[in-house]
């Protein structure tokens, strides 16, 4: 008798199995089922509303008064913004209607589904088919000094697309076959032991060291660096050297890039030598911590740190991804300090907080309010990734709380949400009043945004449908509406789930960036984000490959892995450390001026620091307010004993005449009279400083300037630049002399 209630217990739990699995198959076909009305509707939905709705977008009355130098290069996109707002809709859609399906799948003959999903996922390979295609057609319009050029995207070539088919390929018949998939999954499923978690923890240490050595730079080899690497990193760097020139951003400093790293990074800076050595070095090591905290997210995602470390090694590597120079000395993601760490190091740290927090099952009021004051200080850093990995945060512990438990997580996720902002913003605040006695001015956390979404500065057109671009937006997409599948048939992985749904919308609200400014080396910006979603779908394909029989859905799990195999052929860009040794100890080029430095002649210092007492006589004392409009401007003010007032990094940031007038008002406000700019430059912006009394230093003096025929006088700065001194002729005795 107990025998037989036992076998009928067994064949009860293997029915019970069948029909989860039967279950599970039916929400999958669902949302293949979804996917070409949805699309469709979307597609409506763009063309018709996008015009009209960009119209409410746009501002009234035009809110900059840009400087003519720079105004052709003023182009607002609200149609475009509002086109991609709409299509932000289009996964909320696609998951509300897998929501839905009780109600209306019953209504469709079981004989059509079958069909009807193939045609759905074969739709979907041909595009991404078309897509890869399309990035040999398309034609950027891009800014090249005053005017307008062309441009092209070759990110992947026609070998990288073999092989990552033929890599796909195997993949797929490893796991097809029955004796090789048994050993491949055993190995990657394997329970970890210690010594297993040390030894990929280990190689995925060494694999990240490797790939961000080629960011580091000292003060010698960055002459040696191509143009692109030396020009972003001068604006980055002085950001740092802003704080550590005593400068507050949030309060009389504006951050375009992060408003609480450069504390974080000053902090070595002030141990170790103000050098762009350990500026660099300080940027790798975040760098390498966030890249890091992605292969945790993998590993608690994939449950096996086997299977982690062969996900991230092609996530390392895409994010990293090459784009210009040679292997040697190149140019990539990495060495954009913007990106690597400033943008995306709080938002992936974020994220491995965020999967520990689903993984614990202990979503209890302090560990979501500790999540959310992180989440905070992330958006408050930098809110072009910061606000989407903020988004994609609540996101993820939706997606992860089974159904049955969301209705009474919503009031505890709420009051974490608002008491995690709220303590975000009282350390922020604490950090400003104890530097300055002030509180932050959230206008400008938004300062830069403003300038290029409202003002329109610097936007350039998606050139085409079809492209990377499109297909970075279907993997976004494929995330959030897997982890809806999976929620929905209350699949055990909650993980995995969770960070499906983290990295779809991340990486549609970090988008955000590219539709703005659709630069063909800024869409490789967002290959770090596109690759998180793509491998963790790549966990979900494999374990969809790897049932004893293949399902429907097996075509669009295909589809992933060759998206795998292109991430991974990027691993061929991998620096060699000898390489990179070589680089930092190669001798400087000529010329040999330090691009990124200050001048050390005791002429040229002085004629930076001193402040004008007078028509003729200049005063230099330490802790002068200058306002010095070089890029590195704050760095050479703290090696010269001056301050240097600008809330701006350089000239270049200087586009409108209201943030010319709030450097200027800051000189004045400090007690500062002097002004240094690089004879390179807008000259419109040289109208401004002459309606506001201020005149140029020429070999007789001050004088009124006269376009055309007054010359200043200048020093040599660099190879390509030299350096000419304004003066506040209303004010030739400043308070700070006195």
């Amino acid at each position: 008798m107990a025998t037989a209630a036992s076998d009928a217990e067994v064949a009860t739990q293997r029915g019970s199995a069948r029909t989860a699995a039967r279950d599970a198959q039916n929400i999958a076909a669902t949302a293949w089922l979804c996917a070409i009305p949805c699309a469709a509707l979307t597609v409506v939905a763009i063309l018709l509303l996008g015009p009209p709705l960009g119209a409410l977008l746009a501002p009234a009355h035009h809110p900059f008064a840009f400087l003519e130098g720079v105004a052709d290069q003023v182009r607002p996109e609200p149609t475009e913004h509002a086109r991609y707002l709409i299509a932000l809709c289009a996964p909320l859609l696609g998951a509300a209607a897998v929501i839905a399906a009780p109600r209306w799948r019953s209504r469709i003959p079981a004989r059509a589904v079958t069909p009807v999903v193939i045609v759905a996922q074969l739709a979907l390979a041909g595009l991404v088919v078309a897509c890869l295609l399309g990035q040999y057609r398309i034609t950027y319009t891009t800014l090249a000094g005053e005017g307008l050029a062309q441009a092209h995207l070759r990110c992947f070539t026609p070998t990288t697309l073999v092989v990552a088919g033929l890599l796909a390929t195997a993949v797929v018949a490893a796991l097809r076959a029955d004796a090789a998939r048994r050993r491949l999954l055993t190995r990657l499923t394997a329970r970890d032991t210690r010594s297993r978690r040390a030894a990929t923890t280990s190689v995925a240490v060494a694999m990240t060291a490797v790939w961000v050595l080629h960011a580091v730079n000292s003060d010698a080899s960055i002459a040696n660096a191509i143009f692109e690497v030396r020009y972003h990193l001068a604006f980055t760097l002085d950001e740092t050297f802003a704080v550590l020139n005593g400068r507050t951003p949030l309060v009389d400093f504006t951050a375009q890039y992060g408003s609480l790293s450069p504390y974080l990074i000053a902090l070595p800076m002030l141990a170790f030598g103000k050098t762009l050595l350990t500026f660099t070095v300080t940027l790798c090591t975040l760098t390498a911590l966030a890249l890091l905290a992605v292969y945790d997210v993998l590993r608690r995602a994939a449950r096996s740190s086997v299977a982690a470390l062969l996900l991230y090694l092609p996530f390392l590597a895409t994010s990293l991804f090459f784009v210009a120079g040679t292997l040697t000395n190149r140019s990539s993601v990495g060495t954009y300090s913007g990106n690597f760490p400033l943008r995306y190091a709080l938002p992936f740290t974020l994220a491995c907080a965020t999967a520990h927090v689903i993984e614990q099952r202990r979503d209890d009021r302090a560990r979501l309010w500790g999540l959310f004051t992180l989440a905070g200080l992330a958006a408050i850093n930098n809110s072009d990734f910061g606000l989407a990995a903020l988004g994609a945060t609540v996101a993820a512990l939706l997606w992860a709380t089974p159904s049955e438990g969301r209705r009474a997580m919503l009031p505890r996720l709420a009051v974490a949400l608002i008491a995690g902002l709220a303590s975000a913003v009282v350390l922020v605040s604490l950090l400003t009043l104890l530097r300055t006695g002030s509180l932050p001015q959230p206008a400008r956390l938004v300062d830069y945004a403003r300038i290029y979404a409202i003002g329109g500065f610097a936007l350039l057109p998606i050139p085409r449908t079809l492209g990377l671009h499109l297909l970075i937006y279907f993997t976004y997409v494929a995330a959030i509406v897997l982890a809806t599948v999976r929620t929905t048939r209350a699949a055990t992985n909650r993980v995995l789930t969770g960070m499906l749904a983290w990295s779809g919308v991340f990486g549609l609200g970090a988008g955000m960036y590219w539709v703005g400014r659709s630069h063909p080396v800024a869409l490789k910006y967002q290959f770090s984000a596109w690759a998180l979603a793509l491998m963790l779908l790549t966990v979900a394909a494999v374990r969809e490959l790897a049932r004893p029989r293949l399902r429907a859905t097996a075509i669009g799990a295909m589809t992933v892995l060759f998206g795998f195999g292109v991430a991974a052929c990027s691993l061929a860009q991998t620096p060699t450390p000898w390489g990179q040794l070589q680089r930092l100890q190669a001798p400087t080029q000529p010329p040999s001026a330090q691009p990124l430095g200050a001048a050390q002649d005791p002429v040229t210092r002085r004629f930076v620091a001193s402040l004008a007492d007078g028509p003729s006589r200049f005063v230099v004392r330490d802790g002068a307010p200058v306002a010095i409009l070089l890029t590195t401007g704050h760095r050479v003010a703290d090696a010269y004993g001056v301050v240097d007032v600008s809330p701006y990094t350089g000239v270049d940031s200087l586009t409108t005449v209201e943030r010319v007038d709030v450097v200027l008002n800051a000189l004045r406000s400090a007690g500062g009279n002097t002004v240094i700019l690089p004879t390179t430059l807008d000259t419109s912006i040289l109208s401004v400083l002459d309606r506001r009394g201020f005149e140029p230093l020429t070999a007789s003096g001050l004088s009124r300037y006269v376009e055309g025929q007054t010359q200043p006088l200048t020093r040599p700065w660099s190879e390509d630049a030299a350096i000419m001194k304004w003066v506040d002729s209303r004010h030739l005795r400043p308070r700070a002399l006195r």
